[in-house]
């Protein structure tokens, strides 16, 4: 057993690991993770990264798991600056500086820190990416959201080099948490009557959430440094996928409409989202993880009840 500090429990992800793990876990944040049996909370200002490292110091958890992001893409893009990017914020606090000041904290207590990232800190000309492609630099091809969580991974390898930051893409097959996942959006419109176009023309690794939880149970036993890729090992599109769900819940996916993500992003005002993308998950295997296809991951989660 392994004392385990975790903030953004309450996330679409952390939320499922909080639920499934065997370690006592102290959770952080703005407000206790409902459903789960926390050991213990401590309420904090994740904008604020002096009150980070203090609590970190304090804390006697020997592994961080930091679930906390900013992920709202089309929100977050309204806070990209007119110029050139700058450290300004609340996405910015919370995708880069809160990861920073974990990261700081972490080092200096001789912690190990699982801090989280994604597939979108890619432009997506050229995907699938592995773990040793970089972020892609500031442009109009990448998002905000995208932007402020590959600064937050660079500010987290130069912290602390002994982290692990482990990417994931697009992630579903969660019941838990404050908002449904890709899969249950998917599911939702359909019986609704109100599926939008789903694009024909994105390559994407969606991620099945107990692949992760499976994940970090691994890298709190081996500590790995440096990143790690959690997805899908075959790649799919939006619309694909989506027709892969309804297939899954008995509807007819000839009901569905294709849509272009290439006419999406000429749009005005479009945000960015990476076209070409998809992650390629070289070290899953190494490390002893066996990662759910997202075809098989579908049929999982609907006989779990996920989608039923």
């Amino acid at each position: 057993m392994t004392r385990l500090l975790v903030f953004g429990g309450n996330s679409l992800v952390g939320s499922h690991f909080l639920r499934t793990t065997r370690h006592p876990i102290t959770a952080a944040g703005r407000t206790r993770p409902d459903g789960t049996s926390v050991t213990d909370f401590a309420e904090i200002d994740l904008e604020d990264p002096s009150a980070i490292r203090t609590l970190v110091a304090r804390s006697d958890a020997e592994v961080l798991v930091n679930f906390t992001a900013a992920t709202k893409v089309d929100l977050v893009e309204k806070e990209r600056p007119s110029g050139p990017p700058s450290p300004e914020g609340p996405a910015y606090r919370i995708n880069a500086a809160l990861p920073e000041a974990l990261a700081q904290a972490t080092r200096a207590a001789k912690r190990y820190l699982i801090s989280f990232s994604t597939s979108f800190v890619f432009d997506g000309l050229r995907g699938p990416y592995s773990e040793a492609s970089r972020p892609s630099r500031f442009s109009d091809r990448v998002s905000w959201y995208g932007w402020t969580k590959g600064v937050g991974e660079r500010l987290v390898r130069t912290a602390d080099p002994t982290a692990v930051i482990v990417r994931i893409a697009y992630p579903y097959g969660s019941p838990y948490g404050e908002k449904p996942d890709f899969a249950r959006r998917i599911a939702d419109a359909f019986r609704d009557g109100t599926s939008p176009p789903y694009f024909d023309d994105q390559q994407i690794t969606p991620t099945w959430i107990p692949d992760i939880s499976r994940a970090i149970e691994r890298l709190i036993d081996l500590r790995p440094t440096g990143v790690l890729h959690i997805a899908s090992p075959n790649a799919t599109s939006p619309f694909e996928f989506a027709r892969g769900v309804v297939t899954e819940i008995g509807g007819d996916p000839s009901a569905l409409r294709a849509g272009s993500m290439a006419e999406f992003l000429r749009r005005e005002g479009a945000t960015p989202r990476p076209r070409r993308g998809g992650l390629l998950c070289t070290k899953a295997r190494v490390a002893g993880l066996k990662l759910t296809t997202w075809k098989d991951g579908i049929h999982e989660y609907l006989q779990s009840g996920g989608l039923a």
